[in-house]
């Protein structure tokens, strides 16, 4: 029987996001506060029908993805399947750090996609994480290599696909500096329950080096204020950890929310300003995820969220419950 692994990584949200001036190199220092969020994206390894690595790619069932797959506002052929897509370039880093080239393999991917593409949401981020936990483990289990590579190791390979790859393997909640790659995770108490959100997609699509560049063009004529430190703050990760009733602790971690792409965002897609002053019932905070298009609503409880995501429905939006950090194992 043909050997086949499948692994899942989740879709995050920035809870804190606090972007430096661009460097020389074109990057922006940054200090991220990640959580993982209760939509996966999925990676199934096996045996290719010919040399090298080739690619298919589905949308995962019920998932907000299908619901604009079916609408017409999301296009599965949009996903590049060859060496432009992340989760190839992640088992290509594996194979490589085994030692071996893209001849010396067969392998097929498959991508089961859940979370909305160009949303700041990590879609493809965690498609490479996913891709490299099952290209490391396969390759032992078919006896192409004796030795897995260490989580670390892992960790050291992911930094160079982009500054959400490292926290895709992790997941949970970290702390990000550097380039969001200097992953610090912060620990919770079992006992402590996780956020209700409620995740809005755009019918469209932003890119995040188009959100970087709108930051530069309008810290340079004053537009938008500087980041007024590249700490996320000692109160927000304390507020996580705070063992205090569920709602005082929600309130008091929506103080601290706050994402320097958000104005940037909204500027190339002002539409998103009536999405977030969008009122219901049990929202605490609305708040742009990561680059954007897509919205979070951080609801007061798991009942809230699961009444605004139907209302939303309701109104022909896109929309999803999800919980954060995620509980499901990955």
């Amino acid at each position: 029987m043909s050997v086949q692994v499948s692994k899942t990584a989740p879709g995050k949200i920035n809870l804190f996001f606090a972007v430096g001036d661009v460097q020389e190199n074109g990057y922006h220092p940054v200090a991220s506060l990640y959580s993982s969020v209760s939509l996966l994206e999925k990676v199934t390894v096996s045996e290719g029908i010919s040399q090298g690595i080739s690619q298919s790619i589905s949308i995962a069932v019920e998932s907000p993805l299908a619901e604009m797959a079916a609408s017409g506002a999301f296009d599965i052929a949009s996903v590049p399947l060859d060496e432009k897509n992340l989760a190839y370039r992640g088992a290509l880093a594996v194979i490589d750090a085994q030692g071996l080239s893209v001849e010396d393999v067969s392998l097929h991917l498959h991508i089961e996609k859940a979370v909305p593409v160009a949303g700041g949401m990590g879609g493809g981020s965690a498609d490479a994480a996913a891709a490299m936990a099952a290209v490391n483990e396969y390759l032992v289990r078919t006896g192409v290599v004796a030795t897995e590579l260490s989580g670390e190791h892992l960790l050291e390979l992911a930094a160079p696909l982009g500054a959400d790859v490292p926290f895709a393997l992790q997941g949970g909640i970290s702390v990000g500096l550097g380039v969001g790659d200097q992953l610090t995770p912060v620990e919770l108490s079992e006992a402590i329950q996780p956020l209700h959100l409620v995740m809005v997609p755009a019918s469209f699509g932003l890119s995040t080096p188009h959100v970087f560049a709108e930051l530069d063009r309008g810290r340079a004529v004053g537009d938008y204020p500087s980041t007024n430190g590249l700490e996320v703050p000692e109160a927000l990760l304390e507020a996580l950890r705070a063992q205090s009733a569920p709602i005082a602790r929600i309130c008091e971690i929506a103080r601290y929310i706050e994402n320097d792409l958000a104005a940037p965002a909204c500027a190339l897609a002002p539409e998103l300003k009536k999405t977030l002053a969008i009122q219901h019932e049990g929202i605490i905070s609305s708040f742009v995820s990561g680059s954007g298009p897509t919205i979070a609503f951080l609801m007061d409880s798991a009942e809230s969220a699961h009444q605004l995501e139907a209302a939303l429905k309701r109104k022909g939006r896109f929309a999803v419950a999800v919980e954060a950090p995620s509980r499901i194992s990955f």
